[in-house]
């Protein structure tokens, strides 16, 4: 899989990046504190997920189901997204990161997280930073969702949290490379999550992400829509 984004860099300028990947993984479960990562758990378990067997833990997804497009085409009204950082390389092996949605199909997830996490297309912003230049204050980073179901409503917040409570990237890079499928190399990662900041799991119908750089005093957004197909037997 391959990809072209806009890197922004701290001096200013911006260029063209191409990441391509083999493999993908949508980790979960990947909280920094063990509380953060059961009140994640509750949240699923609302929704009747089970608990993971093993914390934390990866769902392997079709490479090319990432996309940078500004909508998603779903089967049901019970799919969500979740605000994650994502990170892919360079052909040179460079690091990038951009915020991303792990877009999911709660009815599905009952059945079966991996089946779940397939079903729906993952979504990127299609702007990106090089980790090396924000590595020293990684942080700081912030992570925010806000959703909505008509164009005239106002964005409601839906997560909002520090990547400090997400799992380094190096740490998600060792994970996924020690459990990448056979015969693949270069995985692509999406994060896991924060919270939601609601009582329960919304179903909106579009997604406003975006990652924050309060050091830098940039951000990287990105907004998508949610279309829902007829579920046909």
């Amino acid at each position: 899989m391959i990809i072209k984004l806009k890197c922004e860099f701290k001096s200013g300028e911006a260029k063209e990046v191409k990441l391509l990947w083999d493999c993908c993984v949508a980790a979960g479960y990947t909280g920094r504190a063990q509380e953060a990562v059961m009140a994640h758990i509750e949240e699923l378990k609302k929704l009747g997920v089970p608990a993971p067997k093993k914390v934390p833990a990866t769902y392997w997804i079709d490479p090319s189901r990432v996309t940078t497009d500004d909508k998603v085409f779903v089967i049901g009204e019970k799919t969500s997204g979740e605000v994650e950082f994502f990170l892919a390389t360079d052909e040179e092996g460079e690091l990038f990161v951009t915020v991303g949605s792990d877009h999911t199909d709660r009815e599905l997830e009952k059945i079966s997280v991996s089946k779940a996490k397939q079903i729906c297309s993952k979504v990127i912003a299609p702007v990106c930073w090089k980790l090396k230049e924000i590595e020293e204050h990684w942080d700081e980073l912030k992570l925010r969702m806000e959703v909505k179901n008509k164009a005239e409503e106002d964005f409601t917040l839906y997560q909002e949290g520090n990547v400090s409570k997400i799992l380094r990237p190096e740490e998600l890079l060792k994970l996924a490379c020690e459990e990448r499928p056979e015969a693949t190399e270069k995985p692509a990662i999406f994060s896991g999550t924060v919270p939601i900041v609601t009582e329960d799991v919304l179903f909106a119908k579009i997604y406003r992400m975006r990652i924050q750089d309060p050091i830098l005093r940039r951000e990287i957004v990105h907004i998508y829509k949610v279309i829902t197909l007829p579920d046909k037997i």
